[in-house]
């Protein structure tokens, strides 16, 4: 983590060091970068029996933040089965945010995408905002900022979290996953910057390779095979998987027509090339919009998969 953030981490260690941590933060950056995590490890620093930033490790208040149960760590995401945070969930939070602190210190409340508050909900929040509790720090982490109210934004300090670096992510997958140095340089492309992501994407790579050595000869040599595959259980399951191995593909794709080296697929160079022998950019370009044009209706109208199957067999032979 601080191999990731080390300014932002020096930053918020120099604010507690000398007692000048702000009542409320607002961590922004891109999806998954990793700013949830890293609202934990500061709000491990903030109640570390060392007021340690970075935190110790190894007291007991820094084990029982590493199980998320501290007494005095309060969390607030969106529900599984909901799409907003509504007003009576904020009360709530704000309820168990007013009582003491069970350790005599800090108490710290973490709200995951405060973009998905409802209106509603940010107006009671202002509330807390305005009126800080005692020793209290409350940190939103946000990957749209236009989502927010302005007067939840400009009540809150604002830290940035940019797309990690491609470098740091191989670092840390090579220290902390002990895999080839090809298969983090692998991983680290297909993160695209997000820390949050390099864990669930070790074992998705295995994925792509099996998924591509069948899709690829099946499409172009075998149609009824073809068909078969995409309009099975296994690849309807994982449509949304199966997309983004597609899509990604098709960046590759291009970036080998224009002369350059494939970016997620390099254990496949040979049958890009291939492929791009038979394809123009311009038709490679066509189907990587309707690839990305499936993925957004997708998450937008909650689309049949078996019907994107199908739409991807006809249009991508």
């Amino acid at each position: 983590m601080i191999d990731a953030f080390e300014p932002v981490e020096k930053n918020l260690a120099a604010a507690v060091s000398q007692n000048r941590v702000a009542h409320a933060y607002l961590f922004l950056g891109p999806e998954a970068v990793g700013k949830f995590q890293f609202a934990l490890r500061f709000a491990q620093g903030l109640l570390c029996e060392k007021k340690a930033s970075p935190p110790c490790g190894q007291c007991n208040n820094c084990r029982l933040m590493l199980s998320r149960s501290h007494p005095d760590l309060h969390l607030l995401s969106v529900g599984a089965d909901e799409k907003q945070i509504k007003i009576d969930e904020v009360r709530e939070f704000q309820k168990t945010l007013s009582y003491r602190a069970f350790s005599g210190g800090w108490k710290v409340g973490i709200i995951k995408e405060a973009e998905k508050l409802t209106v509603q909900a940010m107006n009671s929040l202002l509330k807390t905002l305005e009126e800080p509790l005692p020793n209290t720090v409350l940190i939103l982490t946000s990957s749209n900022r236009s989502r927010l109210l302005p007067t939840v934004v400009s009540r809150c300090q604002i830290v940035r979290f940019p797309p990690v670096k491609k470098e740091v992510l191989v670092e840390i997958l090579l220290r902390e996953q002990k895999i080839s140095a090809e298969k983090a340089r692998l991983v680290a492309n297909y993160a695209e910057g997000s820390l949050e992501k390099i864990d669930e994407l070790i074992p998705l790579m295995e994925q792509r390779r099996k998924f591509l050595e069948h899709w690829l000869p099946l499409h172009s040599e075998n149609p009824v095979e073809g068909f078969e595959l995409v309009s099975s259980a296994a690849f309807t399951k994982n449509i949304r998987q199966h997309l983004d191995f597609l899509i990604n593909w098709h960046r590759d794709l291009i970036r080998v027509k224009l002369g350059q080296d494939p970016e997620f697929n390099p254990d496949f160079e040979l049958e890009l090339k291939t492929e791009t022998q038979r394809l123009d950019l311009n038709r490679i370009i066509t189907r990587l919009d309707l690839l990305l044009k499936w993925e957004e209706e997708m998450i937008a109208y909650n689309l049949n998969a078996s019907t994107i199957g199908e739409q991807i067999f006809w249009e991508l032979r």
